[in-house]
């Protein structure tokens, strides 16, 4: 008799057990046990050794991995499937997952004998099977390998043990445990994660809030000696003056693109002790740097310390309750409508107050989101008619920055335009790119929804890579957004893809808290340029199940309603295509007076009774270019099904102009196909 045990690590006291139990047995049959096992486990080993051969497997080699590969999609794998199994580190088991992982959501794609994968995150499947390992440890040996994956695939002991607040003997034990997973591995004087896919999965396998923490308590540990410690020292000291030079200095670190460091040297000055008026602008300071770097949470416990300190000048006491709601509904999103509210409500405040200034944003955009676009757009209005009080920080653009995006969504691209171009003057010395480069990424928005997107892809990359020099983590994914817009419109699926990859991984590691329909509109578009009518429509059920994230996405883009219609229509999925029709006329009766809205809805609704009237007069009424061209193409297939050829052409020469002046190559390319 065989008996074959694989991941007998996760049982060892079984596993001795049985052991025991077969090498005392005398009688028949024979029984062999085979024993597929992980780590060290000297005792288990030692017992086996005992009683049998222990053998220790090394890793597959990149031969080895590909021969398997190959055998398990039953193609050759392209380059980055190769790439993706690398990081497996030749784990076999690890690529097995993965594989399949890939399979069972779609992301694998088989075409001409070439398998290739569809976006670079970990399939589930890998996540589970590290999170199993994982939690399979003592719970201190689990926070040394989270704290571990945080720092790199690659750390020394001694910085786990400083970010831990330990010394390095007291974490003695639970590295030995680590290390017996074989999760973790010696190499020299740092210890490092066996494989890239092990080190991502541990550091998916975190909430999103607290990896974000144990990033910032990482980079300060990294910034400390290398930029903060003389000033560290000093602060201790600091009288008044000194003060306000601590202010000056984390100013300059951030205006020069240096968050961190601006972040570290902040916390220390603070820790060290300064004057109460220094230490109030130093937490705003603060706190307009940490939502620069897309810790919203973090900005809230700022702007809290000020707004709760007794004696601060009521202008920055302000600044700092603006600041603090800003943050929460980043955080929050709509747990942050009944302070709105409340600062709303109260009597005797000035229109300009920043903290009232704030609410109205705020309270704008929940009502929007939530479907009201009377209310939201009364208050997004409102917000951007006073002047603010002085001082300003980078994070009050925001009030212009929604409201434009509102208008836009409506068609109003002129006054949105108009809107992030010329924008407040702003005198924030820390985030002092902030403002600008959130104006130029809304503006590249609004420039795609009005068809010009030549100039939206140099505003975006000029955006983008403002953004990611002077450290603006908070806008980075938005603006990568609009580059996967544009590059879909022009036929570029690859380059679309790498930037819906780089902002889903922005995403994951909560450094994106700008809410915005966008993401799963631009991951639809995608869908179907990887996938066709099919894939598209599979990911649609999806989205439309969450009700809340397919109404913002059809407020925000209007010619998403028709849109999915087709597709759904495509895929024979009538379904889809009714249950989108009825959120998008839902929205547009309780929203009566808004074009945008019903004209939508109204395209959408013709597209299932393949109303041609109808969709003649949707295509003359859309404002947004691309939704118009897609009515034309629309009213064209229906003609052409009631054998109105001549007709058709007509309004298929209409969409194809329409697609020339926006520059969109690729719609071109797949109307002509």
């Amino acid at each position: 008799m065989l008996v074959v045990i694989d991941q007998a690590h996760e049982d060892p006291a079984a596993l001795l057990d049985l052991v025991e139990s077969v090498a005392a047995g005398s009688g028949r049959p024979r029984v062999s046990v085979l024993v597929g096992l992980c780590g060290e486990f000297a005792d288990v080993r030692d017992a086996l050794r005992r009683h049998g051969e222990v053998l220790r497997l090394a890793p597959l080699d990149d031969d080895a991995v590909e021969r398997m590969v190959t055998d398990l999609v039953d193609a050759a794998p392209h380059p980055d499937l190769a790439s993706f199994t690398a990081g497996a580190g030749g784990n076999p088991r690890l690529v097995a997952e993965l594989v399949e992982g890939l399979r069972e959501e779609g992301r694998l794609e088989v075409r001409d004998g070439v398998a290739r994968p569809r976006g670079g995150w970990l399939p589930r499947r890998v996540g589970a099977v590290v999170r199993g390992q994982v939690d399979a440890m003592s719970a201190k040996a689990t926070q040394v390998l989270r704290v571990a994956a945080v720092i790199g695939r690659s750390f020394l002991l001694q910085d786990v043990a400083a970010m831990m607040n330990e010394t390095t003997g007291a974490l003695l034990l639970a590295v030995d445990e680590v290390l017996a997973s074989g999760l973790v591995v010696c190499v020299d004087e740092r210890l490092e994660f066996g494989s890239d896919l092990v080190w991502r999965a541990v550091v998916d396998s975190m909430p999103g809030s607290v990896r974000h923490a144990l990033r910032h308590d990482a980079e300060v540990l990294r910034t400390r000696s290398a930029e903060v410690g003389g000033a560290a020292a000093a602060a201790e000291t600091l009288g008044e003056e000194q003060g306000a030079v601590a202010v000056s200095e984390v100013r300059s670190l951030a205006a020069n693109g240096k968050l961190g460091s601006a972040i570290a040297l902040a916390r220390e000055s603070l820790v060290g002790g300064v004057p109460a008026g220094a230490a109030a602008e130093l937490h705003v300071v603060l706190a307009g740097i940490l939502l620069a770097d897309g810790r919203p949470a973090d900005a809230v416990s700022a702007m809290e310390q000020v707004v709760t300190t007794p004696g601060v000048r009521e202008p920055l006491r302000r600044l700092a309750a603006a600041g603090r709601l800003l943050s929460l509904y980043f955080a929050t999103g709509s747990r942050s409508g009944a302070h709105a509210l409340s600062v709303l409500t109260t009597r005797d405040r000035e229109p300009a107050d920043a903290d009232v200034v704030m609410a109205a944003t705020v309270h704008s955009c929940l009502e929007w989101n939530a479907g009201r676009l009377a209310e939201g757009m009364y208050w997004g209005r409102e917000s951007t008619r006073w002047e603010l009080d002085r001082p300003t920080a980078w994070w009050q653009s925001q009030s212009a920055v929604s409201y434009a995006l509102k208008l836009s969504a409506l068609g109003e691209f002129d006054q949105a335009e108009k809107l992030v171009r010329d924008g407040v003057v702003c005198d924030d010395e820390a985030v002092t790119a902030g403002a600008p480069t959130a104006r130029t990424i809304a503006r590249a928005r609004v420039l795609v929804q009005a068809g010009k997107l030549g100039q939206a892809l140099a505003a975006a990359r000029r955006g983008l890579s403002t953004a990611r020099d002077r450290g603006l983590r908070i806008l980075v994914p938005l603006a990568s957004t609009v580059l996967a817009t544009v590059a879909l419109h022009q036929g570029e699926t690859a380059a679309a893809a790498e930037h819906v990859r780089r902002y889903r991984a922005d995403l994951a590691a909560g450094e994106a808290v700008l809410h915005s329909g966008q993401y799963d509109w631009v991951e639809l578009l995608l869908a179907y340029a990887q996938g066709g009518p099919r894939r598209a429509a599979e990911l649609a059920r999806e989205r439309m199940g969450d009700v809340d994230g397919a109404r913002r996405m059809l407020i925000e883009e209007p010619g998403a309603a028709p849109w999915l219609v087709r597709q759904a229509s495509a895929a024979g999925d009538s379904g889809l295509a009714g249950d989108v029709v009825e959120v998008a006329e839902r929205l547009a009766a309780e929203n009566p007076g808004f074009g945008a809205v019903s004209v939508a809805a109204g395209h959408a609704r013709a597209l299932v009774d393949r109303d041609a009237a109808r969709l003649l007069e949707v295509a003359e009424r859309h404002r947004h270019p691309w939704a118009r061209a897609n009515a034309n193409e629309d009213l064209a297939a229906v003609l052409v099904e009631a054998g109105e050829v001549g007709r058709a052409a007509e309004h298929t020469t209409v969409a194809t102009r329409i697609f020339e002046r926006m520059g969109a190559e690729g719609e071109l390319a797949r109307l002509r196909g």
